[in-house]
């Protein structure tokens, strides 16, 4: 870890070094350290093998990553600058910069060494003249703008020509972008085991504007809600469904409701039927079929016929093998699971399906259904 004084008052950067800071910073991640070294370096050390031949190192840059992972944190600490400033600078609104009230975190994604600036004076004055909330906020900002370096899809080894889909400056990337980044840095400090200091990083978050104190919800998040915020930056979001979201996270979320949405808004399609939010196109076209069938039931006081389902449901192959079959014929078969009642016998639904399997067995113009579908990339 590298600490330069810029241009931070003198007494304030004395009391980062007679604090011990960059100490306590290492006991803090020491946890992440270990969670990243044990994953990650047979891949990093064994699987990494380039050929010799016509090989120009270093082969990318020290502080970029193979895997998004918030765990990335534990090497981008020692190999990012961390400048002491004094206040925050004139904001400058451009690709490069996230700037927070505390700290900043410079993207400099056209090659050069991206870098993190914390404001002394500024985090001097938002303590009450406790040394342990001084070095505790300290530690809480860094570690958020570290948060920002690993959700930097630029950071990403081979992303040197990517083109950034979600970007901080609107609305939908600044509220993604920085409560996740509160939620990275609340669980590495509820992981260090310090309950007073994760009591105080959890009021401070709180405290903040509704965007940053979004991430205290979300602390629990997995490896899926990360990538979640990674790769939508590259591929992309519906703009209907970033309004949904916004309008979601602005009422009263909570943490099941956080985690659906983190699985909708990087899958490919997204679809809503009777109200439902869908991912998997397989669990759609079962309960399509119930609702065919409960609705045929309900109107004509008996179960559908088999030649009457099979002019709305065609016969098709999807995946493999075909969209149903006899539950006779398929007993035992687990990838036929979804079984259904007809008036002449029992049949399974085949359980592979994605975008065109769907519109090849579900004809709207057969059915009185409605789906809405959003496609979030290409």
């Amino acid at each position: 870890m590298k600490i330069v004084n810029l241009d931070a008052p003198w007494h304030l950067a004395e009391k980062v070094v007679e604090l011990k800071i960059p100490n306590f910073i290492i006991e803090v991640i020491r946890h992440l350290e270990r969670d990243y070294y044990v994953r990650f370096v047979h891949h990093e050390i064994i699987c990494g093998v380039h050929s010799s031949h016509n090989t120009t190192l270093p082969l990318s840059p020290i502080w970029k990553f193979r895997k998004p992972e918030y765990k990335n944190i534990a090497t981008l600490i020692h190999t990012i600058p961390i400048y002491l400033r004094d206040s925050k600078p004139e904001e400058i609104r451009d690709e490069n910069s996230i700037i927070d009230l505390l700290g900043a975190y410079y993207s400099n994604r056209n090659g050069d060494s991206p870098y993190i600036e914390l404001f002394l004076s500024a985090i001097d004055n938002s303590i009450n003249n406790d040394e342990n909330h001084f070095k505790w906020l300290f530690t809480k900002v860094l570690i958020h703008e570290l948060a920002h370096a690993a959700l930097d899809i630029f950071n990403l080894e081979g992303n040197n020509s990517v083109i950034e889909k979600i970007h901080y400056f609107s609305e939908f990337g600044r509220w993604r972008e920085e409560s996740m980044a509160n939620a990275l840095t609340l669980k590495i400090i509820r992981d260090y085991g310090n309950k007073d200091f994760y009591d105080y990083a959890t009021r401070f978050m709180k405290s903040q504007p509704a965007e940053y104190a979004l991430g205290v919800l979300m602390e629990n998040f997995g490896y899926e809600g990360f990538i979640s915020v990674f790769i939508s930056k590259e591929h992309g979001v519906d703009s209907n469904l970033q309004q949904k979201w916004l309008n979601y996270v602005k009422g009263t979320p909570d943490w099941d409701g956080l985690k659906k949405w983190n699985n909708m808004l990087y899958r490919k399609y997204v679809y809503v039927f009777e109200g439902k939010y869908y991912t998997l196109e397989q669990e759609l076209v079962y309960d399509i079929v119930e609702k065919v069938l409960s609705d045929y039931e309900h109107q004509n006081g008996g179960k559908m016929p088999f030649a009457k389902f099979s002019t709305i449901f065609p016969y098709i192959r999807t995946g493999v093998e075909m969209s149903y079959e006899p539950a006779q014929k398929v007993v035992g078969d687990s990838r036929y699971e979804k079984e259904f009642e007809l008036a002449d016998g029992n049949y399974s639904l085949y359980y592979f399906w994605d975008n065109e399997s769907l519109h090849n067995f579900i004809d709207m113009n057969k059915l009185n259904v409605n789906i809405i579908e959003y496609k979030n990339w290409q």
